[in-house]
């Protein structure tokens, strides 16, 4: 009976020492909970998932809780604009293509050779040159 009383309260110690969720982990989580169901991830619908997240985020050996993540300061504007811009993701519907894509149509002309050819000089072949 000691036993499991103390087993009990050491449990009990070693939940209560575990770090709070970052308070942005915890925004997400709120905001997600928000979303319709066809938006969710399906890996996060998995219960023995569930039971695991929590165990994987614990600090570990080396690692420090962050409070000011620098990401906080990059809107999702801008990361979407990103991605896009790289064709990671689909532009959204009814906007117009992306500029950057366009076939640009300049006038190319032939380069004028004025400078005269070298074909006297012996070892000007710069292919010749490098076997010395």
């Amino acid at each position: 009976m000691k036993i499991a009383i103390a087993l009990l309260l050491s449990c009990t110690y070693l939940v209560s020492c575990f770090p709070p969720p970052h308070p942005a982990v915890v925004q997400v989580r709120l905001e997600e909970e928000l979303l319709p169901e066809e938006l969710r991830s399906p890996a996060l619908r998995n219960p023995h998932l569930q039971e695991i997240l929590p165990l994987t985020s614990v600090l570990h050996e080396g690692e420090k809780p962050v409070f000011q993540r620098e990401a906080d300061g990059v809107s999702r504007r801008e990361i979407y604009n990103i991605l896009t811009h790289a064709g990671f993701i689909p532009r959204q519907a009814g906007l117009p293509p992306p500029t950057y894509h366009r076939p640009r149509h300049h006038k190319t002309s032939q380069p004028q050779i004025n400078s005269p050819q070298n074909y006297d000089i012996p070892l000007s072949n710069t292919d010749l040159l490098q076997y010395l």
